[in-house]
């Protein structure tokens, strides 16, 4: 497959080649009811937070702060526990949860203002509001209804782009409850808003964040669950079997979702993953593609059973880092008084005791394509990321980064049972857009290759989506996968007329042989973790290579023609924790590096 771009076609044909190739004994996959342990820590956890009127705190917030939509959050995932017979002690909890959130709402809605909140809250609400019937005092539950039933969906949902799918995943379950009938606001939105779906099945937020993608899919799965019948219906389930099928190829064999752009790292990526993959697992299921619904479930546990590692515990954390010390750490989403725990935390929790409820348990869980491996998947006209997945290996290249967000260039090296940040698993950007410590990179970094100019030296992660044009070449998939990235300088601004990078992966291990055109000497960075808070690696640096033990595994890097090496001075901190940087330089136009994790 030579081509620049990868036709929804070929997407699903690769899926199927994977089907095809995966062994026929089942692997060990953790059990559905994970979704509920998952999140019943959370739930309990936050129930420790709540007010005496029926508020969610958060423990690093002032006493009496919310972080926005927390409590409504806390409301849904206790609203799907209580459906599954989990956490009958909490009713009253619930309920208090509920009368707030009601209460907060109408005051909203009749004061006129415009807030962003009520897309979020009206959909989480709904779910606990049907999962109390059975428990609820008649003139109690009466009063919510009403309160539920008031607003019109134009004075209620205010937002653009993703905040107007949770709009519309509320519209869908109040009219399935009996509280609007207004399928033409849904229908009217979803006209205005399908131009910013690719042909894969992806929606297209600003800055492509790979969040908000998984995000608007999983509510538009939450609307066909709930019963949408209006007149995108068949577009609807369309553009779910193609997001679908293309996320098989870019989630990682660690379970864990792509990074990229805002609100990354944090679980409850996993949880829409987990989500999407089980509801289309039983679509796939009834039109006899019962190989596909068994590698869908396996997507969807392995995704839970990544996120295991932080939920579980207590106390949990939101993101993918420990760092307990700096509890902002790697945040966005939520101001600079409102810590992510609760908001977000809640809404992982929400996510997978949903993900349990959508599942259908008679379908085996199966082999997923990110566990056959053989394959590479490129998005260049929307998204701009690659990934290439063989054996227990997985990268992912930016190949045209945004600044306080990603570099560009090698942003991920996986292996499967190995902590996805052992090696890399994002990038670092030395002024990020959310929550970081001081001192920070003093440069982008990525594993790759940096240049002399007039200026001082230039590196490939250091550009972004105006300074060139990328092109992927040479691609060869199987066992084995190779294949070439191109970056062709737009405007003078790139330092050098091109860059070019080979990519070798298999199950051994990777390498790369970065080369820049005319250059007399070049340097290849390469980020190795220091901490994520709670362990503490062991670097051993050599001329030619790094060896970095870490939580039970080594990540061994050789840079053979490498003729001096040594640790910049400064940490490179991402959401993941704390890395160091190792920098090794050569002389004449192209270095190499192979990347082994045992």
């Amino acid at each position: 497959m030579n081509a620049r771009t990868w036709s929804m076609d070929e997407v699903e044909a690769q899926v199927c080649r994977c089907l095809v190739k995966a062994p026929a004994e089942t692997p060990a996959f953790p059990p559905a009811t994970l979704y509920l342990d998952l999140a019943e820590s959370v739930v309990r956890q936050a129930t420790a937070w709540q007010t005496p009127e029926g508020m969610i705190g958060d423990p690093y917030n002032e006493p009496g702060v919310e972080s926005v939509t927390a409590t409504a959050r806390y409301a849904a995932a206790l609203g799907h526990l209580l459906a599954t017979g989990r956490c009958q002690d909490l009713l009253e909890a619930a309920s208090c949860a509920m009368d707030w959130c009601c209460n907060d709402m109408t005051d909203h809605w009749e004061r006129g203002t415009n807030w962003p909140c009520a897309v979020f809250n009206m959909k989480d609400l709904l779910v606990l509001f049907e999962a109390l019937e059975p428990f609820e005092a008649a003139r109690r539950y009466a009063n919510w209804g009403a309160q539920l039933r008031a607003p019109r969906p134009e004075a209620c949902y205010f937002g653009t782009r993703n905040y107007l799918f949770y709009g519309l995943a509320a519209e869908t379950l109040r009219i399935r409850l009996g509280l609007s009938d207004r399928v033409d606001y849904i229908d009217r939105v979803i006209e205005e808003e399908r131009q910013w779906w690719t042909d894969h099945g992806m929606y297209r937020d600003p800055g492509d964040p790979a969040t908000y993608d998984l995000t608007v899919r999983q509510c538009l799965a939450f609307m066909v669950e709930n019963g949408y019948n209006g007149r995108h219906q068949e577009w609807g389930h369309e553009m779910l079997r193609k997001g679908t099928l293309t996320a098989l190829l870019f989630v990682s064999p660690t379970g864990v979702a792509p990074c990229g752009g805002r609100s990354n790292q944090f679980h409850h990526l996993e949880g829409m993953i987990a989500y999407a993959a089980e509801h289309q697992a039983k679509t796939a299921w009834r039109e006899g593609r019962r190989a596909l619904a068994g590698a869908l479930r396996g997507t969807a546990l392995a995704a839970a059973e990544a996120a295991g590692r932080w939920m579980l515990r207590d106390p949990y954390n939101c993101t993918k880092n420990l760092m307990a010390s700096q509890p902002f750490f790697g945040q966005d989403g939520f101001g600079e008084t409102q810590n992510a725990h609760s908001g977000y935390g809640l809404l992982a929790a929400n996510l997978f005791a949903g993900a349990y409820r959508v599942a259908d348990q008679q379908i085996p869980p199966a082999t997923p394509p990110s566990h056959v491996g053989g394959y590479v998947t490129y998005l260049p006209d929307a998204f701009h990321r690659l990934w290439a997945t063989a054996g227990d290996y997985h990268i992912q290249v930016d190949t045209r980064g945004q600044d306080h967000y990603d570099p560009t260039g090698l942003v991920r090296v996986h292996r499967r049972g190995v902590p996805p940040e052992a090696c890399l698993n994002m990038g670092i950007v030395p002024n990020p857009s959310y929550h970081l410590p001081r001192p920070r990179a003093e440069r982008a970094v990525a594993l790759g290759i940096g240049w002399p100019t007039q200026s001082g030296w230039r590196y490939l992660a250091s550009a972004n989506r105006d300074t060139h044009r990328a092109n992927i070449r040479d691609v060869e998939e199987g066992r084995e996968v190779t294949f070439g990235v191109g970056y062709l300088d737009q405007d003078g601004s790139l330092g050098t007329a091109s860059v070019h990078e080979d990519y070798h992966l298999s199950p051994d291990g990777l390498h790369v042989t970065s080369h820049v055109p005319g250059a007399g000497r070049v340097r290849l960075q390469v980020p190795l973790v220091e901490t994520d808070g709670e362990q503490h690696s062991k670097i051993s640096l050599r001329k030619q290579g790094v060896d970095v033990s870490y939580r039970g595994h080594t990540v061994s890097i050789s840079v053979p023609k490498a003729e001096a090496s040594w640790l910049e001075p400064w940490p490179a901190p991402n959401r993941n924790g704390v890395y160091r940087v190792a920098v090794f330089e050569g002389v004449g136009s192209e270095l190499s590096c192979a990347v082994a994790i045992t």
